[in-house]
């Protein structure tokens, strides 16, 4: 796939926010996870149309803002992903990694909580792993977010992951399932 003339600015308008929303409502609609977990809400696109699919949808950010829509189901924290990884303790079975996009937090992001995610059938979601475009690689878009995909990808600490990386439509996403069986039912 050969991306030319791209035009920044339209596809930001078409995508802002909701890239993958239907992607992932599609995936919640094949699965049916019990637990939602998003770090890094904002002002709660995906969120908000994520969090009425679930039994418990869990939004993280340094500012929880009024354009959360508190279901009976959602709960919010407002922190940073460190001190929410210190204090979370349930399973959790798709987790959506969208807060700081510098590869070093979004290791420690995964670092963090992937421990929580369910071996075998847990998802995780990385955003900002492909960014369509160099001019997308400074802090206010997806920065070096994209390394923390490749070092789970290549690093044999990780081994116990599978990723996959679709890149575009605009910033890019890494899903990542772990298991150290290929049958989750098996582990």
């Amino acid at each position: 796939m050969v991306i030319q003339n791209i035009n920044l600015k339209n596809l930001r308008e078409k995508y802002k926010n909701t890239e993958f929303v239907g992607f992932f409502k599609e995936i919640f609609e094949l699965f049916k996870p019990h637990t939602y977990v998003e770090l890094g809400v904002k002002k709660g696109y995906t969120f908000n149309q994520l969090s009425p699919l679930v039994s418990r949808a869990i939004a993280v950010d340094l500012i929880i803002r009024k354009s959360i829509i508190k279901l009976n189901n959602v709960e919010t924290y407002e922190m940073t992903t460190d001190k929410f990884s210190s204090i979370w303790k349930d399973p959790i079975d798709f987790l959506f990694i969208d807060a700081d996009h510098k590869k070093e937090q979004v290791l420690k992001d995964f670092e963090n909580c992937s421990k929580f995610v369910k071996s075998g059938t847990g998802i995780i979601a990385l955003h900002d792993t492909h960014p369509i475009d160099k001019s997308l690689l400074n802090n206010d878009n997806c920065s070096n977010s994209w390394e923390a995909a490749w070092e789970i990808r290549k690093n044999q600490k990780y081994s116990d992951f599978e990723i996959i990386t679709l890149p575009g439509p605009f910033a890019g996403l890494s899903l990542i399932r772990k298991s150290k069986e290929q049958l989750s039912w098996r582990n």
